[in-house]
């Protein structure tokens, strides 16, 4: 296929982000759904962290979607429309703003944002965008949003 860089999107563009979140493992209850748990004393035996009843004794049986322990964490997770502040060309590196999903240095999918207030603002954006040529000039290493203070601004202006 053809590589995609950092280049290909645009400072002040909005992305989604998916990446697998973080695994937790196997875990009851307490962890995984944030159930109070039982008494520690008054009669209680063994039953401190489990989840008490889990149907109706008339139905005979449980219901579909019921909280159970279980396997936590370790999906895709998608964040929505999240802001493009820089992008590195060098390094192929893009700064956006807000928390992305997932353990550090894992494979992440960045796409254009899905949401309707967004999707106006990617459709006059030229698809690819970049490919590298060796004919032309190259892009400067650092490209910024135009709400970003960049680090060789001054940070503070006496008047």
């Amino acid at each position: 296929g053809t590589p995609l860089y950092a280049a290909h999107f645009r400072p002040g563009q909005y992305v989604d982000v998916t990446a697998k979140t973080i695994g937790k493992g196997f875990q009851g209850v307490m962890k995984r759904w944030g159930f109070k748990g039982q008494p520690a004393t008054h009669g209680q035996t063994k039953t401190h962290r489990r989840p008490g009843a889990i149907s109706t004794g008339d139905v005979a049986r449980v219901w579909p979607g019921t909280k159970m322990p279980g396997q936590m964490g370790n999906i895709d997770r998608t964040a929505y429309g999240l802001k493009v502040w820089r992008i590195n060309t060098k390094h192929n590196i893009i700064y956006v703003n807000g928390s992305v999903p997932g353990h550090k240095n894992c494979l992440v999918k960045i796409r254009d944002s899905k949401l309707p207030a967004y999707k106006d603002l990617c459709k006059h954006l030229p698809f690819p965008t970049y490919f590298p040529a060796g004919d032309e000039e190259e892009l400067p290493e650092d490209l910024y949003d135009e709400d970003v203070c960049r680090p060789s601004a001054p940070s503070v202006t006496f008047a």
